[in-house]
């Protein structure tokens, strides 16, 4: 499957707040019922972690979830400003922006919207910040969009529906990751474990240096 560069519907920034919103509550719930929210918890939990700083945010239910099973201290960092979040989130561009530092970045569903060169950038541009990066995304495949249209779609709102099979349409597979990955860690003492969950429903980078 050859990958598709398309805007999503929640990236336009005509949407209102109300929708945004709503929009990302849907996702909150589908990440928690796809196993993506217990997937980052697992990777937090006993890990000596006191903070955390989430990419991308949205909203912040992540963040929400973090915070009030593990009780560790939580940051956002967004495009988008979040005027309904109950956490703290920075607005600003995490490729070429500093960020707050933190003892574990996350990236959750968000490095398919980065072309390979944003994704090297904003590697390097973590590795300023913390000494840990976890990175859970789609994977590009014929299986997990079909799983997501027949088993998921038609319980979510038309614009989560419509980006989540664009979603998958512009993820990268993990062999395509680990190289953009491999790159961006290239000359440094990082280390990488890659992995790819069943039916390829989520893949998980996660760098220490």
């Amino acid at each position: 499957m050859q990958r598709l560069d398309t805007v999503e519907l929640l990236d336009d920034p005509a949407l209102s707040d109300a929708v945004v919103a709503e929009a990302y509550s849907d996702l909150a719930r589908t990440n928690r019922w796809l196993g993506n929210t217990r997937a980052i918890l697992r990777r937090l939990k006993g890990s000596g972690a006191r903070s955390v700083l989430d990419l991308g945010c949205g909203q912040g239910a992540l963040l929400e979830e973090i915070r009030d099973t593990l009780g560790l201290s939580v940051t956002g960092f967004d495009l988008r400003p979040a005027p309904r979040a109950s956490v703290g989130i920075v607005t600003g561009d995490a490729v070429k922006d500093p960020l707050p530092q933190a003892d574990v970045v996350l990236a959750v569903l968000m490095v398919h919207h980065l072309s390979e060169d944003e994704i090297v950038r904003l590697i390097r541009n973590v590795s300023h910040a913390s000494h840990r990066f976890i990175i859970l995304d789609l994977v590009r495949h014929w299986l997990p969009l079909w799983l997501f249209r027949i088993f998921v779609a038609p319980f979510l709102s038309h614009i989560n529906a419509a980006d989540g099979a664009t979603s998958v349409r512009r993820a990268y597979t993990p062999r395509e990751l680990r190289k953009i990955v491999n790159r961006a860690v290239e000359g440094t003492s990082a280390c990488v474990r890659h992995t790819a969950a069943p039916f390829y429903i989520r893949q998980i980078v996660d760098i220490s240096w």
